[in-house]
C-alpha cells in the first residue's frame, strides 16, 4: 500500500525554513497549536477544499481547527489533488508543508506575500526557501532539482535574479538572469553542476 499523504495548512507571518515547517507540523498533530495564529482565510480553504476534492481521496477525516487544518490522502490519490489543495492554500494566502515520507522529501510551499521581501533568498518550485543561501544552501536546492521540482530561482538583495527551468524534450537546463528588470536570453547546461556554480557566481556578483 502506498503511504498516506499529510498535508498541513496554516498562517504565518514571515517566511520559515522547511525544518521550521517539520517542526511547525509535528507540533498541530500534537495539539500544541497556541503559537498558530487564528487565520479567517482557514474557513475558506477548508470549505473549498471539502467541494474539490474526491471523497474517496481522503484517508482520514481532516482535523479543522481556527489556526489550522490537517489533511490525510489516500497515497494513491491523483496528483491533480495536491495541486488543487496548493492552489487553494495559495489563494488563501496560507503556508501549506506536505509531511516527508519514506519516499518523499518534506515540501514546503509559502505564500507570494512571504516571498516579496528584499532580502537575499533563493527558492525552488517545491516551496523550499532560503534567506541569504550559503553556497551549501545553493548546491542543496540545486541538487535537489528534477522533472517534478524543475525550476529555482536565486535574488540579491538588489533585486536582481537568476532562474533556472528543466527542458525535459532537450534533457538540459536553461539559465536566465534578470538585472535592473531586464531578461537575458536563455543559456542552456547539461548538467546541474554547471548550474549551481552559475547561481553562485551570480549571487557573489
Amino acid at each position: 500500500m502506498a503511504e498516506l499523504i499529510e498535508v498541513g495548512v496554516w498562517y504565518e507571518a514571515r517566511p520559515i525554513t522547511v525544518d521550521q515547517g517539520v517542526d511547525r507540523y509535528e507540533a498541530l498533530r500534537r495539539g500544541d497549536a497556541e503559537w498558530a495564529a487564528v487565520d479567517p482565510g482557514l474557513q475558506r480553504f477548508d470549505r473549498e477544499v471539502r467541494a474539490g476534492v474526491d471523497p474517496a481521496s481522503w484517508a482520514e477525516p481532516a482535523v479543522v481547527a481556527d489556526t489550522h487544518v490537517l489533511l490525510t490522502l489516500r497515497g494513491d490519490a491523483p496528483s491533480e489533488t495536491l495541486h488543487l489543495i496548493h492552489k487553494l492554500a495559495g489563494e488563501c494566502e496560507l503556508l501549506c508543508f506536505q509531511r516527508p515520507g519514506r519516499h518523499r522529501p518534506a515540501a514546503l510551499r509559502q505564500p507570494r506575500r512571504l516571498l516579496r521581501l528584499p532580502v537575499p533568498r533563493m527558492t525552488t518550485e517545491d516551496g523550499s526557501l532560503a534567506h541569504h543561501p550559503t553556497g551549501d544552501d545553493i548546491r542543496d536546492f540545486i541538487g535537489r532539482l528534477d522533472e517534478d521540482n524543475a525550476t529555482a530561482v536565486l535574488w540579491r538583495e538588489d533585486g536582481a535574479s537568476i532562474r533556472v527551468a528543466f527542458a525535459p524534450a532537450q534533457r538540459r537546463w536553461r539559465v536566465s538572469t534578470t538585472v535592473d528588470d531586464e531578461t537575458s536570453a536563455e543559456s542552456e547546461q547539461e548538467d546541474l553542476t554547471g548550474v549551481a556554480e552559475r547561481f553562485e557566481a551570480f549571487a557573489a556578483s
